[in-house]
Order: structure tokens, then C-alpha cells, then sequence
């Protein structure tokens, strides 16, 4: 297996630079080896990120040099690995701890009845840092910690217990209703690391309203601008009320389809886990989308492959003779 090796040794006195310089090799995801040595496994934008760093290390008057290994010794590619495996695994269980620190904080408001609406946009935007941190450990998260699986449901857990806050039915405005032919060729924007609403939301979007539509998976504090959001919070086209994002799509865009609407059974039976359907699908669904996750880890891959499965769930659906 190659590697890549930092070597470096930072001669300024000032502890701002040494900060820049850790903050730099932690943002690549490197992860010390040895003293003054910084390892990451081999690959040309890693070895770019490694080269960009040893000069902004030579700019603060440091020396450092990058190297490329190739270890045929497996013993040895095994400490390295579990090197950065700990590391990750370190980093997930802190952010698990501070999602189920929130999450309890929020259960205990709601038994107080203490949850008011202020109160629980502050909660929603102290959620959001723990989204962009789980992308970034995740980035750089190279051989698969064991916690990441479970960081990744603490956070949609967290998501969905503040979604569960939105006001009752009959406080929501009206839920404005829209015509298609003015959401064409649109760029479209979710959070990263879809799951089953975003994924079927985004099949839905492709499908039935705006089939030149792209979409950009990105942390929900980098969305891009101009771009239509869905299943963020605060969002036109997200949770309402008892509603998931995809049953909330129906609605705006009056799409009525016996096929479409046995899908939105499944999607919200799944995505809120309140069995409110009871559908039988949803158990196996989850299961498949949840597997293409871990397989893919690519947004736009999982996309495409969950598009095939949710084609043929609706052409199922469709034959008058099954589910209702």
C-alpha cells in the first residue's frame, strides 16, 4: 500500500503559526505518526494537499519535505490504518456524546413544556455545526472508523426530533401550490449524505417535476445560494407539520398518482418512524438505501442507483392489482 509522508519542522516561535500549520494537516486529514511526521494514504489530491502545505509550512520559515512509500509489509499498513481508524473513532464518539447531549436537552424541554419557538431556533442552529462536523470527519474518515454508522444516525435522530417541533397542521400557513413548467432546468440543493426522503425527494423532483434538474449535496451551512432548497429546515419544500419532504412535494406541485402516493407511505414510514402507514416495504427499503450508503458514499452515485429502485417501486405501484 503507498503512503504519503510529511516530514517538517516549524522554526517561528509564534504559536499563531504552529496553530495554522496543525489546523492545516488536521483539515487534509493527516494524522501524526511519529514526532514531526504526518502520514495520509496515498493519492494525487492528498499528495497536492501534503505539497500545498509543506510550502505554506516553508513560508513560516519552517523546513519540510513530503514523501511517497509504498509498504508491502502488511503488518506495518495495519498500524497505519488503525492509526487513522482511532483517530476517527475518537472524533465520532465526541460528536455522538454532543448530539446526545443536545438531544436529551431537547427531550427534557419538551416534558417541561419549556419548548418555545425562539428557544427551539437556537436548538436548530446549534444542531447545524454538528451536521458540518459529521461531513468533515467523514471526509477524511479513510478506512471507516467503527462509530461512523452510528455518529451518522445520532445526527439524523437529532434532525428529526427538531423537525418533530415544526407547528401543528392547523397553525401552518397554507402550503403554496406551484406549477411545474416554472421549475425547469433548476438547480435543486439538500443536505450531504443522502438518506431515504432526500433521495426520494430528489427522485421525485427528476422524475415528475423538473427532469433537466441538478442537484448539489452539500452541509447545509454551505448550500448554494440561488439554488431551491429542500428537506432543510426553514425551507418551503421540507417537513410540515406531519408531513416528510417528499409528501410535502406532492402536495406543492398537485401530484396525484395512486402509485406516487403509496411511495410517499413508505418514504414517511421510514423517514419519520412514527408507523403512521404501517407499510411492509419500508423495513427492506431502509435497509437497501441505508446499504447503498455505505457501498457508494457518493450522493450522486447513491442517487442514481436509488433512482433505479424507486422506477421500478413505481411502475410496481402502478399495476392497479397491488397495494393501496
Amino acid at each position: 500500500m503507498k503512503w504519503l509522508f510529511l516530514v517538517h519542522q516549524i522554526q517561528t516561535p509564534r504559536s499563531r503559526e504552529r496553530v495554522k500549520i496543525w489546523r492545516l494537516t488536521k483539515k487534509a486529514g493527516a494524522v501524526l505518526y511519529r514526532n514531526s511526521v504526518y502520514v495520509l494514504p496515498y493519492g494525487k489530491e492528498r499528495l497536492e494537499d501534503f505539497q500545498w502545505l509543506c510550502q505554506q509550512i516553508k513560508d513560516a520559515t519552517g523546513e519540510a519535505a513530503v514523501f511517497v512509500s509504498e509498504s508491502n509489509d502488511e503488518k506495518e499498513n495495519r498500524v497505519l490504518r488503525d492509526l487513522f481508524k482511532r483517530t476517527g473513532e475518537e472524533e465520532y464518539v465526541k460528536l455522538i456524546a454532543d448530539a446526545e447531549q443536545l438531544s436529551a436537552r431537547i427531550q427534557n424541554l419538551k416534558e417541561q413544556q419549556r419548548l418555545s419557538k425562539p428557544l427551539l431556533k437556537r436548538l436548530i442552529k446549534e444542531a447545524k455545526p454538528l451536521g458540518d462536523l459529521l461531513a468533515e470527519i467523514q471526509r477524511v474518515d479513510f478506512f471507516g472508523a467503527p462509530s461512523g454508522k452510528k455518529a451518522s444516525n445520532a445526527l439524523e435522530q437529532l434532525r428529526s426530533q427538531l423537525a418533530a417541533f415544526e407547528p401543528p397542521p392547523e397553525s401552518l400557513t397554507p402550503l403554496k401550490r406551484y406549477a411545474r413548467k416554472n421549475f425547469q432546468g433548476k438547480i435543486w440543493t439538500t443536505r450531504a449524505h443522502i438518506h431515504i426522503d432526500r433521495l426520494g425527494s430528489a427522485w421525485l423532483i427528476r422524475r415528475f417535476i423538473d427532469p433537466k434538474a441538478k442537484f448539489v449535496f452539500a452541509p447545509e451551512t454551505k448550500l448554494p445560494k440561488g439554488a431551491i432548497p429542500f428537506d432543510v429546515l426553514g425551507a418551503e419544500f421540507s417537513h410540515r407539520g406531519e408531513d416528510c419532504t417528499f409528501e410535502t412535494l406532492l402536495q406543492a406541485f398537485q401530484l396525484r398518482d395512486k402509485a406516487l402516493a403509496i411511495i410517499a407511505k413508505i418514504v414517511h414510514d421510514i423517514d419519520m418512524k412514527d408507523q403512521k402507514f404501517s407499510r411492509p416495504e419500508a423495513a427492506g427499503l431502509d435497509t437497501v438505501v441505508r446499504a447503498l450508503a455505505e457501498a457508494l458514499k457518493d450522493d450522486h452515485k447513491i442517487l442514481e442507483t436509488g433512482s433505479s429502485i424507486l422506477d421500478a417501486l413505481y411502475v410496481y405501484f402502478s399495476n392497479k392489482k397491488r397495494g393501496s
